[in-house]
């Protein structure tokens, strides 16, 4: 997946797994950065969307919710 984000006008691509991107988001922005395009699989595009849905369109918000779904789920399985 890539994502192309702006903050403190500063324009940033971000490229890996859906897991690898919310991590650098996190890791790399304090405030809410804009989102200005995404591009990736069906299932990763649907599942970013799904997760900004449910942020209010929050991306830093978005990116601790999945993260924190992507490690109960490990847990489970492992």
């Amino acid at each position: 997946m890539e994502l192309w984000v702006r903050a403190n006008g500063e324009t940033v691509k971000l490229q890996g797994s859906l897991k690898a991107i919310f991590e650098a988001v996190l890791e790399k922005f304090k405030e809410n950065p804009q989102i200005l395009a995404f591009n990736g699989t069906k299932r990763e595009r649907r599942r970013f969307k799904r997760e900004l849905r449910e942020a209010g369109r929050d991306l830093l918000r978005a990116a601790e919710n999945y993260l924190n779904w992507y490690r109960s789920c490990k847990r489970l399985f492992s």
